[in-house]
């Protein structure tokens, strides 16, 4: 399912009679329920393991996007691309070289709210996502810091529309795309820790396929590229570089690497170049992530950015 499954032919799901199957021939999108989750793994002749995925299970949020005009935006709506509403003394954020980072999108939580099963989400409210124009930051560096950011606005409707710094080429302006919301359940991808053990060799391609997740989404387990990136966030905000193994392998990192399952998928995003003009790197996704506790309070100062491609 999506890019990787179309790159990797070599990860070829199966049915129970040899038959090459993906995921779109059991459901029309991302299972709705347990019912539903169920009936995957069945289908893909998993069932076996249903009961030992089935408490790792996620609720999610996902994201279509649908091309729009700045025309269809008078309100501060959930967007990707095109102009942000922002106060209206708001100063555009720039890099540490003074380079006004490029605006992803705003999410609306008036909108997410009814399909956010667990009530971590602010109920109200708009966050603005900024990235680097240049995409030079990867996320793995503590001194990225400044090349993204999360801007919360509690009263989303003392917002006016802001054009664009006149430094931003066009190349770092986005189409604008409306939004619809879906809920869903998460399977844990076959790159979590949590599954280490639990799926036999003969069984890791269909699971792979089974559990390839959504493209753009918010909360649940991130549709990863390069692995994993709890840890990575939990040691890079706390000034370890992971860009090579050095920061893994810091003595630091045995007293830090319990608070991994404190960082949360925010927001992911694909390279959404027909409909809004991205391409992250090589085909690959930005994913924000932020700290369980720092959600609930709706601080966004400490959240932080990875870039992963292929």
């Amino acid at each position: 399912m999506g890019i990787l499954d179309k790159m990797f032919k070599w990860f070829t799901a199966k049915d129970k009679d040899g038959n090459e199957m993906n995921l779109g021939y059991v459901l029309e999108g991302e299972p709705k329920d347990i019912a539903d989750v169920e009936k995957v793994f069945k289908a893909f002749n998993l069932e076996k393991y249903f009961g030992k995925i089935k408490p790792l299970l996620k609720p999610k949020i996902d994201l279509t996007l649908i091309p729009a005009t700045e025309d269809d935006f008078k309100n501060a709506i959930s967007k990707i691309g095109g102009q942000p509403h922002l106060p209206k003394d708001f100063v555009w954020p720039k890099n540490e070289n003074g380079k006004s980072l490029s605006f992803i999108g705003q999410i609306n939580f008036a909108e997410v709210s009814e399909f956010d099963k667990t009530g971590l989400l602010p109920k109200d409210g708009l966050a603005a996502f900024f990235y680097c124009a240049d995409q030079e930051a990867w996320g793995f560096d503590p001194k990225d810091r400044n090349r993204f950011k999360i801007v919360y606005i509690a009263e989303s409707k003392e917002t006016v529309k802001h054009n664009f710094p006149s430094d931003l080429e066009s190349h770092s302006i986005f189409k604008p795309n409306r939004l619809t919301y879906s809920d869903s359940l998460s399977i844990p991808t076959w790159e979590e820790d949590s599954i280490n053990g639990l799926i036999d060799d003969a069984d890791s391609d269909n699971y792979f396929e089974l559990s390839g997740g959504s493209e753009n989404q918010i909360l649940g387990y991130a549709n990863c590229v390069q692995g994993t990136m709890e840890l990575e966030c939990q040691l890079v905000t706390n000034g370890l570089y992971c860009g090579d193994a050095s920061g893994y392998e810091n003595p630091l990192r045995k007293e830090l690497e319990a608070g991994a399952s404190d960082w949360l998928l925010l927001l992911q995003i694909d390279s959404e170049e027909e409909k809004a003009g991205m391409m992250w790197g090589d085909c690959g996704k930005i994913y924000f992530w932020i700290k369980k506790s720092d959600l609930l309070k709706k601080n966004f100062d400490n959240a932080w950015c990875i870039l992963q491609c292929y």
